[in-house]
């Protein structure tokens, strides 16, 4: 969070610390502007701005500002209904006051003429005005008034009430009946004349009486236009930098063309009015220029034209600089605002929280009563309690209102004058911030660092981490500064993240915080969630509804409020409602019904509805009646049908959009523009109050349904009907889409519309002035430059709402091209949006119709989530690697694929050559990894959403998404290797391979770390068990995280040794089996010897004698100790126990906890009861199935399922000589499980997981995924009918298995067993050669198939090091302690012989021979540089041997002996450019170095003493390129370029590690901490910069040029990235996050391709793609129609060979 000024410091506490006072307005996102105009003098000018100016105002606000643009013009659309009720110059002032309040910018534009416009009639006169009034008018006048106002006394004070045009003239609006309907409005404007008459001149004589001032006859008198520019201009706040005027004069107007020139001057019996000219100019000339400056006025001053007055031919000229300069006025006044805006309005945490205040007051204004409700919220904040309190009732109970009522009462309730209260609020789901935990927690950690001082630089990201950090900061409130936080409606909340999972909320507080939150009950489990987090059930307060009293003085005070009150007879109507429902909602839907009767309506029973379902449609079918069915239920349906609400320009947009709306509108008239007038949605809107609310949504202010109950209403009223439910989810996908902007879109005209308008074709088109629908917003006045800046902005209303709506108007075709096929969507998507919203359209997509290929992509997503929520440039990439194999049978993929090879290119230049990534479809569905140790421990949680894992850490993972929900640190040395769940799921415990204990809660994150003591005696077990089992430690302290005494934990026996396994127990018991004598891990002993025993950890603290000894003692032991051995598994329940127990004897046998037979009231015993069955093989564990119907026992060769209903077993036998093996220190448990349907056994054996089918034992699947031995096998099915397996292994993953998908044929991708160590490359044979440690294979770069291994020893061998001829012809392989070399067209050995510790293979000769370097510890007689004494003399110290072979036949050519000073880590030999020389660095009496030999003969050349300036020793030698005497030695701190014929240094590089281009003209400096360079080799000056100096941590990092020299590999271990760069320009093509660490990397000879080996075995491919080098993208065409060829043919070769099996 920014820094804020010294003038914004007072105002930043003030909202802050959550003062309600004095809030300043919120920042606004949208631009409104009020136009303020007469109506036929302005037309042409409207008209034009409506269709050249506001779209291009819209299109500015969103790209530039990120804001909506919308205009009010009350001129325009104006409908009989709006006359009939006499609203519309009330509603004009409301939208200038919502233009001020809401408008960044400009608000307010006025264009005056010379006409002064209509004269409305009051609406409203006060009783004793009116009565004034009538006094002077003459009887006819009088009597003519009386007629049309009436007595309101329901309002305060009385007022008369001008009467709805209909109540007397009944067929005003009737449309039915048009004749009727003409004669009614003639008589109303002819009246209507008579009753503006009548006023004006009574409104004239008392301001001759003295009775009226000359304001109140000015009121009688003045025009609509003129109250606006009071409202908008005179009578407002800043109006340099929110309003413009513009003036226009007409010169010779032509008042005898009567029909024209009273569109542009007032008229009265054919002359000039002369007093609305009067009055016109003291507005126009007088009061607005005294207002506002000149430079704020544009004046215009134009001739007549006889042609209609104004004519846009004639006046072209004046129409277009005034559209250009209205345009570049408001851009000045929308820059100018958006800049005021910045500061404190631009700080996200400052509005997020003055949003909230605002809240907080809106719902606390309207409270009434609950003082009960309030005093117990009221003793907890003042009370000791350490919990939460939960605020929880039925919608519509009044949470929220009693919640902010709370807040505003606080303060009070400290009433210190040395404490400040801190208010922390959030109303949960009515913010982005406030809508998801992530968003959520991290604006209050921002909030409460700066309360307290504390850095918010320290917030994490990571959400564990984050909530780990804000309950950290909890602990910062002190006496001084109490903090009370308050959280309204956990239940609107996202699901995402596990936020319902309440691990976020903690349940015990630090001293001086409060908590207090709100939900209802029932949804998704919160209320229970809450119970079993929160102890206690004082700190749980129910919201009941009001009461018939309480209703009725809540009704009362809001009359009272708003001036209003009814009367007695309407009184007993609202009492037999209340009597019947008075809930808060129904209460205030019973106000806005009773606020509108006046004194004269009658009320009957049907005037309120009994229910608040019922009074909400009763108040949607009123505001049918008075605005409209069609227009009502449409715009109406719209917002319902929304995802999260539309924005009001969104809403006009959609209307106009509607021919059936717009068709209902423009009945009888032609509108200028197709579009709806906005003051249709603004009379909807100002009739629906408070129940549609303004809130943020997707980075705009959006209009939404106020509250549950509406919504559920207005689905059921508008949408319930499938198809029209499907038409309005097209029709907003169309807007979303973009399809009717700046085009035409066709309408029909009716067959009125043809007659009355003289039309003879039904069929019209218009453009509807909507606005474009790009995914990224681009700001036009962008600055050129080389490299894409990130100055974008995501267009988040159409990621949001377009899959929504496809889904839901079940348009699949267009859901597949636009949303989920659609590369630059999905990018867009990922690159502004959590990953989990994306795969979350492909799960909505599959519930309403299943497609294969949507699962497949929605899958791939889920795998690729670990990558994808870092990085989503790394899109194409993962979707290329992981369905390629798909593209010749699934379409739309193929569609996917070819665009991630075209767009994707412009971010991720390294295409995937073939799949190189583990494929959707089988039976993977996602890895894990977030572990940097194995991870022993493993658990299924909060009833299967999520997964416990441990290593050194705690790490809870979201099963649906894959992402970490919370991460719990002990900080412990080494690991845990052992988990187990509590049956209330709130404890686990742990065993670390020190031998320690963690109990954590799981709930809190609190835990405890206890080490065993050291064992006191040798005595035997079982021995004084029974007085042991009873002793305690009294002087230790009271541990709180169970309620229990510390020492009382596993501390009540006195010897200890290893523990085997440990379980937490309901009543806070532990279950412990550890071994009964000391023997170490490696100690060969011919049984394991355990003992199972149980202590006991009291729930709460008791006073009681430490010695106490006796059976007295009301502590009861579950079971007693017993010694087993082999394995041992135990009912739920802990009554029943199988496990071994005789000695040198594997017949499972049964026991029974039964009591005591001595001490039957304190303590149980294991007591044998049969045995189950003979058993002659070795049991290494025993499993019970998940409803004990089943045990599995664990054999060498297999698995016995013993069935308890039939009491017969069967056999699962391991395929081929798969064994089972117990490694490392002897368990109970196994990496074998049943499913949770009992249909499967998993067994994990090394780094397999195999399933067996129940019924028959068969084998029916294999998976292999994991690169390192598994650990932990756990089972787990969901209500999707997923059958799930989870495993988690050595390698620091943990992987999620569908059994559903088991017998799916997996796609195999190119991957040894164990880590790669070397690779190499022949570009002309097309073949990778791959060695691991024990793999050396061959791979076919164009299809990544293996195609061979290469080995001497049929039975496998072990590699050290390997070479490969550039042609691919020939391999050499140092295997088992020989040196091989293979005829790789034939894979063949072609020479093989005895050869030891070989570390080196170099090519030479122009590869027609091999020099093989070994290590040689004993000393060794032959030729050297260092000892040219001739055979037979001793030579001391270690040596290196190279022996130089001749290829293919394995001829030795000579040998050469070199001494070193270690062999454990021996410098390689290089070979000069051209082959000129071999280098060695030699020993010689204790010095380094260079030994020169000739490569084709072996002689010695000569040796260069290493005595240079600031010599240090040479970690590494390499070539230099084209040039034959040069070599570079390379330091930890320089590189020296030597020449080794001269004997002399010819260059010194501070800045180089060795890399360098393949022509010797440019190297590369990478240093590990980071940053990397281009520099001219010659010079050692930077040319280029790649990337800059940029703190990214110490890590080992690789860079090279490709062969070609065009462009640079960097890999960074750290960020585990590798990035490509066009050496040319340094533009970064590729920024590729790898699957695992990278142990190899080299480019093919061409530069056209690089391949990766990783840790994991893995070998991957990429294409090198350059987007702007023509040659690339051919390439890539070419290399994919061979390869598809290829899937096309084997796959019909696969159909070829089925076929005879199906006609057998």
């Amino acid at each position: 969070m920014p820094e804020p000024n010294s003038a914004d410091t007072q105002l930043l506490q003030h909202v802050f610390y959550g003062k309600l006072d004095n809030l300043p307005s919120l920042a606004s996102k949208i631009v409104r502007i009020f136009t303020s105009s007469t109506f036929t003098d302005t037309s042409m000018e409207r008209n034009s701005l409506m269709q050249h100016i506001y779209p291009k105002l819209k299109d500015f606000c969103r790209e530039k500002h990120g804001l909506e643009f919308q205009v009010v013009d009350m001129r325009w659309g104006v409908r009989d209904e709006a006359t009939d009720d006499h609203k519309t110059t009330e509603l004009c002032m409301q939208e200038i006051d919502n233009c001020q309040r809401v408008s960044v910018g400009p608000n307010f534009v006025v264009f005056l003429g010379q006409k002064y416009g209509y004269r409305p009639l009051p609406t409203k006169v006060e009783e004793a005005e009116f009565q004034v009034i009538l006094s002077v008018s003459s009887p006819e006048d009088a009597k003519l008034l009386s007629q049309w106002y009436k007595l309101d006394s329901n309002h305060i004070p009385s007022l008369f009430c001008l009467q709805p045009v209909s109540s007397i003239f009944t067929n005003f609006t009737n449309k039915a009946h048009p004749r009727l309907m003409e004669e009614d409005q003639s008589q109303w404007w002819e009246t209507m004349g008579k009753l503006n008459r009548a006023v004006r001149i009574a409104a004239l004589e008392l301001m001759n009486q003295g009775k009226f001032t000359a304001h109140d006859n000015h009121r009688y008198n003045w025009s609509v236009t003129e109250q606006e520019v009071v409202r908008g201009i005179l009578k407002a706040k800043d109006i340099v930098d929110h309003t413009v005027a513009f003036f226009r004069h007409i010169e010779n107007i032509n008042i005898s063309l009567l029909r024209h020139s009273m569109k542009f001057i007032d008229i009265v019996s054919k002359q000039v009015d002369e007093e609305a000219q009067r009055m016109l100019s003291d507005l126009r000339d007088v009061r607005v220029p005294a207002a506002l400056p000149e430079s704020s006025i544009i004046r215009y001053s134009i001739e007549w034209s006889d042609e209609d007055g104004l004519n846009k031919n004639f006046h072209a000229e004046y129409l277009e600089n005034f559209i250009n300069t209205f345009h570049d006025r408001i851009v000045e006044l929308i820059d100018r605002g958006v800049g005021q805006q910045k500061g404190l309005a631009s700080n996200r945490v400052y509005s997020e929280i003055l949003q909230q205040l605002h809240v907080v007051n809106y719902f606390s204004q309207d409270f009434q009563g609950r003082t009960e409700v309030l005093e117990r919220v009221r003793n907890y904040i003042q009370g000791t309690s350490k919990q939460p309190l939960v605020l929880w009732g039925e919608g519509g109970c009044g949470k929220s209102s009693m919640l902010a009522k709370v807040v505003t009462e606080s303060e009070s309730w400290f009433p210190s004058k040395n404490c400040s209260q801190i208010r922390l609020v959030r109303f949960l789901g009515t913010t982005p911030d406030s809508s998801s935990i992530g968003p959520l927690l991290r604006s209050v950690c921002q909030q409460i660092s700066f309360l307290y001082d504390v850095p918010d630089s320290a917030i994490p990201v990571e959400l564990s981490q984050l909530t780990l950090h804000f309950k950290r900061l909890l602990e910062k409130a002190t006496t001084e500064k109490p903090l009370c936080i308050f959280f309204d409606s956990l239940d609107q909340l996202s699901s995402a993240d596990g936020a319902h999972s309440m691990s976020w909320l903690p349940p015990t507080l630090p001293n001086h915080v409060k908590l207090i939150v709100s939900t209802l009950p029932g949804i998704y489990n919160i209320l229970n969630t809450l119970r079993n987090l929160i102890d206690s059930r004082e700190n749980f307060v129910q919201i009941k509804p009001l009461g018939e009293a309480l209703g009725k003085t809540v009704l009362q005070a809001w009359l009272a409020r708003n001036h209003r009150t009814i009367s007695d007879a309407q009184w007993e109507l609202v009492h037999e409602r209340l009597a019947e429902c008075n809930t808060p909602l129904y209460v205030k839907l019973v106000y806005d019904e009773i606020k509108l009767w006046k004194s004269f309506t009658k009320t009957q029973e049907k005037d309120l509805a009994k229910t608040v379902s019922t009074s909400i449609n009763k108040l949607l079918g009123r505001i049918e009646n008075q605005h409209g069915h069609i227009l009502v239920e449409h715009a109406l349906s719209y917002i319902t049908a929304s995802k999260s609400g539309l924005s009001e320009a969104e809403l006009e947009d959609l209307i106009s959009l509607d021919e059936t709306v717009l068709n209902d509108v423009y009945q009888y008239h032609l509108p200028p523009i197709r579009r709806i007038p906005p003051l249709l949605w603004t009379r909807i809107r100002n009739d629906l109050p408070n129940y549609l609310v303004e809130r943020e949504a997707d980075g705009v202010s959006v209009v939404s349904w106020y509250h549950r109950q509406f919504a559920e209403v207005s689905q059921e009223r508008y949408l319930s009907n499938p198809e029209e439910r499907r038409i309005y989810h097209s029709n907003m996908a169309d807007y979303y889409l973009g399809m009717w902007a700046g085009r035409p879109k066709p309408f029909q005209f009716s067959e009125n519309q043809k007659r009355m308008f003289n039309i003879s074709s039904p069929d019209g088109e218009a453009d509807r002035k909507v606005p474009a629908q790009p995914l990224i917003f681009t700001t036009s006045n962008a600055a050129e430059t080389a490299t894409v800046t990130s100055t974008v902005r995501y267009n988040f209303r159409k990621l949001s709402e377009l899959p929504f709506q496809l889904i839901r108007a079940q348009r699949e075709d267009d859901l597949y091209s636009n949303v989920l096929f659609y590369y630059d969507f999905l990018h867009a998507k990922l690159s502004c949006m959590p990953l989990n919203l994306c795969i979350f359209d492909y799960e909505s997509a599959l519930e309403y119709a299943f497609d294969k290929e949507v699962k497949l992509v929605g899958d791939a997503l889920r795998l690729s989530s670990s990558v994808l929520a870092s990085d989503p440039n790394n899109l194409a990439c993962q979707i290329m690697g992981r369905l390629l194999p798909f593209y010749t049978t699934c379409s739309k993929i193929a569609s996917l694929i070819d665009q991630c090879e075209s767009t994707g290119l412009q971010v991720m230049g390294l295409v995937p050559a073939f799949n190189t990534l583990a494929s959707p479809g089988g039976p993977l569905v996602y890895s894990l990894e977030a572990h940097q140790f194995a991870i022993y421990g493993l658990e299924v949680v909060s009833s299967g959403q999520s997964l416990l894992t441990v290593s050194n850490k705690f790490i809870v993972f979201d099963l649906s998404s894959g992402d970490i929900v919370r991460t719990i640190d002990p900080k412990i040395e080494g690991i845990m290797t052992y988990l187990s769940i509590a049956p209330d799921q709130r404890h686990c415990v742990t065993i670390t391979i020190s031998n320690q204990y963690i109990i954590c809660n799981l709930l809190t994150g609190d835990f405890i770390l206890r080490d065993f003591k050291p064992p006191a005696s040798t005595q035997l077990a079982g021995e004084n068990s029974n007085k042991n089992s009873n002793k305690t430690n009294n002087g230790a302290p009271a541990d709180p995280l169970l309620g229990a005494s510390a020492t009382e934990l596993l501390t009540t026996q006195t010897m200890r040794y290893q523990i085997i396994q440990i379980e937490v127990l309901e009543g806070s018991q532990l279950e412990i089996v550890c071994r009964s004598e000391d023997v170490k891990d490696d100690q060969d002993v011919g049984r394991d010897r355990l003992l199972i025993d149980y202590c006991f950890v009291p729930t709460n603290d008791r006073h009681s004698d430490a010695n106490n000894n006796n059976d007295n003692d009301s502590r009861s032991l579950i079971g007693g100790r017993k010694n087993i051995h082999s394995a041992l598994v135990l009912t739920r329940d802990k009554r029943r126990m199988y496990t071994c127990c005789e000695i040198n004897d594997f017949n499972i046998e049964v026991y029974l906890n039964k009591p005591h037979p001595l001490h039957p009231t304190t303590q149980r015993i294991w007591a044998f009861d049969h045995q189950l069955f003979e058993n002659k093989d070795r049991i290494f564990s025993l499993i019970l199935s998940e409803d004990e119907n089943y045990l599995m026992a664990v054999v060498f060769k297999g698995f016995k399922i013993f069935s308890f209903r039939s009491y017969l077993w069967k056999t699962c036998s391991l395929p081929g000589s798969v064994r089972n093996i117990m490694s490392g220190a002897k368990r109970l448990t196994y990496t074998a499980a049943f499913s949770q349907d009992n249909r499967y056994c998993i067994a994990c054996v090394k780094s397999t997981v195999y399933v067996f089918e129940m019924e028959w034992g068969d084998l029916v699947a294999s998976f292999d995924s994991h690169f390192g031995r598994i650990l932990v096998v756990k089972c787990l099915s969901t209500g999707g009918g997923n059958n799930y397996v989870i495993t988690t292994g050595m390698d620091k993953t943990t992987k999620v298995w569908n059994l559903q998908n088991a017998k799916e044929k997996s796609i195999s991708t190119a991957q040894l067993d164990k880590c790669i160590e070397m690779i190499h490359i022949s570009t002309d044979a097309h073949i990778i050669l791959a060695q691991s440690r024990t793999q050396l294979c061959i791979f076919d770069m164009r299809t990544g198939y293996m195609t061979g291994q290469l080995s001497a020893n049929p039975h496998g061998s072990i590699y050290q090091c390997t070479a490969l001829c550039t042609n691919g012809l020939f391999a050499a392989s140092a295997e088992s302690g020989n040196v091989v070399l293979y005829d790789m067209e034939e894979k063949k050995t072609a020479f093989i012989t005895p050869l030891k510790s070989v570390f080196q293979f170099l090519l030479h000769s122009s590869e027609t021979m091999v020099l093989v370097l070994t290590t040689e510890p004993a000393p060794t007689v032959a030729r050297s540089a260092s000892n040219p004494a001739p055979a037979g003399n001793n030579q001391s110290g270690p040596s290196i041997r190279a022996i130089s072979y001749g290829i293919p036949d394995g001829d030795i050519m000579y040998e050469i002996v070199s001494s070193v000073k270690r062999v454990n880590n021996p410098k390689k030999v290089v070979c000069t450019a051209e082959d000129t020389y071999f280098v060695f660095i030699e020993d010689k009496k204790g010095h380094d170095i260079l030994a020169i030999y000739d490569p084709m003969t072996g002689d010695h050349v000569h040796n260069i003493k290493l005595n240079y300036a600031s010599y240090k020793d040479i970690t590494s030698m390499v070539t230099i390129p084209k040039q034959p005497y040069l070599i570079g030695l390379i330091d930890s701190e320089k590189g020296i370029v030597m020449n080794v014929r001269d004997k002399k240094v010819h260059l010194t590089l501070p800045k180089w590690g060795g890399q360098i281009s393949s022509d010797g003209k440019y190297g590369l400096y990478a240093p590990t901490r980071g940053g990397l360079d281009i520099f001219e080799f010659r010079t050692g000056k930077v040319v280029r910069t790649l990337i800059g100096k940029v703190a990214e941590g110490v890590f080992d990092v690789l860079a090279f040029f490709t062969p070609t020299n065009e462009h640079v590999v960097y890999y960074h271990k750290g960020k585990r990235t590798i990035r490509l760069f066009r050496a040319e320009d340094g533009k970064q093509l590729a920024d590729m996050k790898c699957p695992t660490k990278v142990r190899q990397a080299t480019a093919t000879q061409d530069g056209l391709a690089l391949v990766v080996g990783y840790e994991d075995g893995a070998i991957q491919m990429f294409l090198i793609v350059d987007q702007d080098k023509e040659s690339d993208i051919e390439h890539l065409k070419s290399w994919r129609k061979y390869q598809y060829q290829k899937q096309i043919e084997n796959a019909q070769q696969e159909t070829t060979e089925k076929q005879p099996e199906h006609t057998m």
